[in-house]
């Protein structure tokens, strides 16, 4: 628990309290005097039982044993070893009590209890918070609410290229808690500080695990914390390791994007006037939008007076012709105005102004740049991984000089059509009696490219398999050709790589994938993106941060979170600005078609 200076204001229920006392409610309604603390007289807060039978609030109790070593109510002797934590039962009872959010001046939200801390961390408007550029110097301090009219006055955006303002993102952050059994939490993970996606987002929910009986939790959601750890700026390793760390319970704070992100445009309206000229044709091709009224250009033709002049854009609206508001009217209406226009035709078009679109985290909880230095090291230190893509990346041959009929002695995985995604074939397990394993040629993880001048790219897992055996079973002689692609992985069981490996191998050997998506009526394709030329943390490729539930993309169901997408309708999204991508994808039509890499997340 976060201790607070006594004139602090407590960021767990936004009152004023001593910081060894127990939070402070506004219950929205009566609370059954079952669930009340017999010496604070309020509903319980971190229940503790004693050994005789009776429930108090940890920390009243605590105080109280301070003082005299008996129960508060039979009087009986007690100390602290004598209480334990309440049921988990009616711990969730408490957490169900709907509170009134404390900032009624901002906010007249009510919510179950165990969610007011992240409403006044993450969403209420009521909250102090401080300017998003306060590392760079920004000394603003108010109220969550007057956040987006700051930005555009804070002279540490103004001078920030090509940032207009801080983006509003529509969602809502959640408290989870599992009880732990022998089953996995069934999920896997992609994203940390040292990866493009800069925080921990879940890829895919498995059936066989706890998280899918839940039901809560959908891919896309971001984890913020694990049972009180921050996980908003922290390694991809790091974030395993807390994740999969023994527990009884499991509580996760997630941020759930929902489906139409409230991202604030704005718009600068141009007048254009074009002189008409004998044996010259306007070229302005206009279109009406399934989706909004109104009329856009379409296209400009090319020796046209509209292209000539070089003020009108493909999408811009057409507001005004010749003073006539044309804001919901037809092609055929604006056709004959333009026709019968002399000498001139007068537009007002109004033009949207894109704002760059940072990552989500970034909008909620402020995260610090990826560090340059190796990740730490843990106690448990499984999820070491090397992201290099130096020398030991490089193209290696081995030559095996075996006995007839004996096998290489290794164990592999992957290949195209595997159901968590197309990868290539990589060893999974080594065994020590066999030739490899004796001679030390290969290590787990290390890709395989060819056997005997036989390509074992684009195979399926059981083509490769059988390649491999053939050849083992026809020649004493093998040639492999590979790659030294080894995760640091402590665990003598078989190697089963995470995500951030995949993100490690040579570009040559990703196998793309196409999507083709079609926009919802709302223009929505359902996923939010970071990465590009410009990203804070330096160069980075366009990344799919989020697929939201219920969209296009989650209903096609195979753009994933942390997917890189290559290109757009044909056009490369490589080493251009992010809001670049942000207009292409935009401006890419009904029918958007992806080109994308996509690796599997680290199951959990």
């Amino acid at each position: 628990m976060t201790q607070w200076n006594r004139d602090s204001l407590c960021i767990n229920c936004g009152q004023f309290h001593d910081p060894t006392e127990s939070h402070l409610y506004d219950y929205h309604e009566p609370v059954d005097e079952d669930l009340v603390c017999q010496i604070c007289l309020q509903p319980l807060v971190i229940p503790m039982d004693t050994k005789c039978g009776h429930t108090f609030c940890g920390r009243c109790l605590k105080n109280y044993l301070k003082i005299k070593k008996i129960c508060p109510i039979d009087r009986q002797p007690l100390a602290n070893k004598d209480c334990q934590a309440s049921s988990l039962m009616v711990r969730r009872l408490l957490d169900k009590l709907l509170v009134v959010c404390p900032n009624v001046d901002y906010c007249e939200v009510v919510l179950p209890r165990s969610e007011l801390e992240a409403h006044l961390i993450h969403r209420c408007q009521g909250a102090i918070v401080s300017c998003v550029k306060a590392k760079e110097g920004c000394l603003f301090q108010g109220p969550r609410s007057a956040l987006q009219s700051h930005s555009w006055e804070c002279s540490y955006f103004i001078n920030s290229p090509g940032i207009m303002q801080l983006p509003v993102i529509e969602g809502e952050v959640i408290s989870v808690e599992f009880l732990r059994d022998n089953a996995k939490l069934g999920i896997s993970v992609v994203g940390g500080n040292d990866t493009p996606l800069q925080c921990i987002v879940i890829q895919e929910v498995f059936p066989e695990g706890i998280v899918f009986r839940d039901g809560q939790l959908k891919p896309g959601d971001q984890i913020l914390e694990a049972n009180g750890e921050d996980l908003t700026d922290c390694t991809h390793c790091h974030a395993l390791h807390v994740l999969a760390r023994p527990s009884s319970i499991l509580r996760l704070l997630v941020f759930k994007e929902t489906a139409e992100q409230n991202v604030q445009v704005r718009e600068e309206i141009l007048h254009v006037t074009l002189q008409k000229r004998p044996g010259k044709q306007l070229g302005i091709k206009l279109v009406g939008k399934r989706n909004e009224p109104g009329i856009f250009v379409l296209e400009l033709i090319d020796g046209g007076l509209a292209a000539l002049d070089g003020r009108l854009l493909p999408d811009d609206r057409i507001l005004e012709i010749n003073y006539i508001d044309v804001r919901n009217g037809t092609q055929d209406q604006a056709a004959k105005i333009i026709q019968s226009s002399q000498p001139r035709v007068d537009l007002v078009v109004a033009r949207e102004i894109l704002p760059l679109m940072p990552d989500l985290i970034k909008s909620t909880t402020p995260i610090c740049p990826a560090k340059p230095s190796a990740p730490p090291s843990y106690d448990n230190n499984l999820f070491t991984v090397n992201t290099s893509n130096s020398a030991s990346n490089k193209e290696k041959t081995i030559t095996i000089n075996k006995a007839p009929f004996e096998s290489l002695g290794i164990s592999v995985a992957g290949g195209m059509r595997n159901p968590r995604g197309d990868t290539p074939i990589y060893v999974t397990n080594i065994h020590q009696q066999g030739y490899i394993g004796k001679n030390k040629l290969i290590n787990k993880g290390d890709l395989l490219l060819s056997v005997n001048g036989r390509s074992l790219l684009g195979l399926t897992h059981q083509e490769a398999v059988a390649t491999l055996k053939e050849v083992a079973a026809e020649s004493t002689l093998v040639s492999l050709k590979i790659i030294e692609n080894p995760e640091l992985y402590t665990d003598p069981s078989v190697f089963n790589p995470i995500w951030t490996y995949w993100l490690s191998i040579p570009s040559l050997y990703r196998v793309a994938k196409t999507i083709v998506l079609d926009r919802s009526a709302s223009g929505s394709l359902g996923f939010s993106i970071v990465g590009g030329q410009d990203s804070f943390n330096g160069r980075q490729p366009i990344v799919v941060k989020t697929v939201v539930h219920n969209t296009p993309a989650s209903y096609d169901g195979r753009l994933k979170c942390g997917d890189h997408i290559l290109a757009v309708n044909g056009h490369s999204l490589a080493d251009i600005p992010h809001s670049e991508a942000v207009i292409r994808l935009k401006k890419a039509g009904n029918k958007v078609i992806l080109l994308v890499v996509s690796w599997p997340g680290s199951a959990i």
